[in-house]
């Protein structure tokens, strides 16, 4: 077959926003039969160079595809709308030959996602991709950083993709909606994607939730570090009983700091946002008010 003979690739992208519910929507639309979702959830190859160099084979590995019965290729990588900060994002899409593109933009109420990516990047020390950041404390305490903030500015980003959301390849919605209305918002979405929706599959499958937050002790790590070990824990034990004993190891994580916005603040941020949240309602038809109860004004 030649290279013009080949079948057009199709990507899912879910763009961003991060800490809005991505990696729960991820997980619900991998459970698709037409979906093949990466391993890992955020590759972030249209977003780094470094990553970007290592190919669209080595990409397109990262998705077990089975061209015979799934339609598309599943990404979550929200460092997609994390410009100025990551550039380039669009650009290296459109090298992709013959590529098609729908991009999945899921938002919150702005002023929380600033508080859940506070707690999140404290805890992770990760803002950007996989990059530590040099900061020793992103809690609220030293004010909402830059990078945060830029994400926050939800029609900033798209502008980015704004040939795409021309060309109605981009399905933007928020995480108020798919919790209040999971039927109804995940069969818009299926219908953007041109898929089959069944009705009563609408659980979502919620992931990263930080009250939920747990992590592996040392004890974990240097018993898996152990190969001879693990490998007779895969010959000899169940996968059910591999679970249980790993569960034994898990501990709550106790992040410090402060991740509640004051009321100055909130005034304060919303102040900032209000002509970009101006045009995510009236440029790319999110309606705000009606989401978010934010009311906003052309300034």
């Amino acid at each position: 077959m030649s290279t013009n003979d080949k079948p057009t690739q199709q990507y899912i992208l879910i763009i961003g926003a991060m800490k809005s519910g991505t990696t729960s929507l991820f997980a619900t639309l991998a459970r698709h039969p037409k979906i093949a979702p990466a391993h890992p959830k955020e590759p972030g190859y249209f977003a780094f160079d470094d990553v970007n160099a290592q190919g669209l084979d080595w990409y397109d590995s990262l998705f077990d595809f089975d061209p015979d019965s799934q339609a598309y290729r599943l990404d979550g990588s929200t460092d997609y709308t994390k410009a100025p900060f990551v550039t380039g994002v669009r650009e290296r899409m459109a090298a992709v030959p013959g590529a098609r593109f729908k991009l999945i933009y899921i938002m919150r109420h702005p002023l929380r996602r600033i508080e859940s990516h506070a707690r999140d990047v404290q805890r992770t020390r990760k803002e950007i991709g996989q990059y530590n950041s040099k900061h020793a404390d992103h809690s609220l305490d030293t004010s909402v950083s830059l990078q945060s903030l830029a994400m926050a500015r939800y029609a900033e980003q798209l502008d980015v993709f704004a040939d795409l959301f021309d060309a109605g390849d981009i399905f933007v919605t928020g995480l108020e909606d798919l919790k209040a209305e999971p039927a109804e918002t995940l069969e818009r979405l299926y219908r953007f994607l041109d898929l089959d929706f069944e009705r009563k599959a609408t659980d979502i499958t919620r992931k990263n939730v930080a009250k939920d937050r747990v992590s592996l002790s040392s004890s974990w790590s240097a018993l898996t570090s152990n190969p001879f070990l693990l490998k007779v824990g895969k010959l000899f034990l169940s996968e059910a009983l591999q679970k249980k004993i790993k569960s034994r190891f898990r501990r709550r994580v106790v992040v410090e700091g402060r991740f509640d916005l004051t009321p100055e603040e909130e005034a304060t941020l919303l102040s900032l946002l209000n002509d970009d949240l101006h045009r995510l309602q009236t440029r790319f038809g999110f309606d705000v008010e009606r989401v978010w109860g934010i009311p906003v004004s052309m300034s």
